[in-house]
């Protein structure tokens, strides 16, 4: 559960007009050479990071890691921005560990190992943490430590075809620096049974238990959705938006008790004498769009 000063900070945020603005970043380097890419659309507001490594699968390699970590703390500074797509080249969206690194591992110390396994749950942090709405766009099948990625998103959206499986257990190893993220994803059941057996699971199933939100028939139709999406998000308050992602952090396991309601009540309160709670309803009165502020 997060802190009652983080997110009274974050509503603090909403309550000044004093904003800066950064500059929309275009493209971080370029899609020939590097495992990651990210690029930012021309009016600002959107973000696309692509796992860009389709000839091993898209897998967690450690350049793989450190530009997903990379991408999104280069874009966490760009106030602009209402949402980041997450998306992957090739045939599948993320196949889990690195193979050639995780035979290197075998020789690693344990300290050695220990760092290894921080990295890569930098990298779910990094995604889980970020400000904005993260939402996949699955074209792929997904493995392992790329379910990991799947579950620190806010939202993922997939393709019929797409298959999922938990493979640790097949290697020897086990399912745990992704596992806070996803059990809180898919709830203890679902982990009991999928990260016990490694069964292959579809999207029908991932729907389900939570770890997908919709499926689609192909990729033109992930396509339409991502714009409805994106149509949907210019609507809403950023700040706002901002706020109720830190909301959803901070109560989402808390039991129901005086302490908790008495939080709410004041989230609330400030949000309603913040500027966007202001503006949003001189204009529902007024039956006009709103005009929000920048974060």
């Amino acid at each position: 559960m997060w802190s009652t000063a983080r997110i009274a900070s974050v509503i603090t945020r909403c309550t000044h007009t004093a904003r800066t603005t950064c500059h929309p970043i275009r493209r971080w380097c370029s899609a020939a050479a590097k495992p990651v890419v990210f690029d930012v659309t021309d009016n600002g507001k959107f973000a696309t990071v692509t796992l860009n490594r389709p000839e091993i699968h898209n897998a967690l390699s450690p350049d793989t890691m450190d530009g997903i970590v990379t991408a999104f703390r280069e874009l966490e500074g760009n106030s602009d921005l209402r949402a980041v797509f997450l998306k992957a080249e090739g045939k599948s969206f993320c196949a889990g560990g690195d193979l050639k690194h995780m035979r290197a591992t075998a020789d690693f110390t344990f300290e050695e190992n220990c760092a290894d396994a921080m990295r890569l749950s930098g990298v779910f942090d990094s995604i889980y943490n970020f400000p904005q709405p993260v939402v996949a766009m699955v074209g792929g099948n997904v493995f392992g430590g790329g379910l990991g990625v799947l579950s620190a998103c806010d939202m993922v959206f997939a393709v019929a075809p797409t298959k999922f499986a938990f493979t640790e257990v097949k290697l020897g190893v086990i399912p745990a620096t992704i596992a806070p993220y996803v059990i809180s994803k898919i709830g203890v059941p679902a982990a009991r049974r999928y990260f016990l057996t490694a069964e292959v699971f579809g999207t029908a199933e991932a729907a389900r238990m939570g770890l997908v939100n919709d499926v689609v028939e192909d990729g033109e139709e992930l396509n339409k959705l991502e714009s409805q999406l994106k149509e949907q998000m210019l609507l809403n308050s950023p700040a706002a938006v901002r706020a109720c992602k830190e909301l959803i952090f901070t109560v989402g396991d808390a039991q129901i008790t005086t302490e908790t309601r008495e939080l709410t009540a004041e989230i609330l309160a400030r949000t309603r004498d913040s500027d966007d709670g202001r503006e949003g309803m001189s204009a529902f009165n007024e039956r006009r769009k709103p005009r929000w502020q920048q974060v």
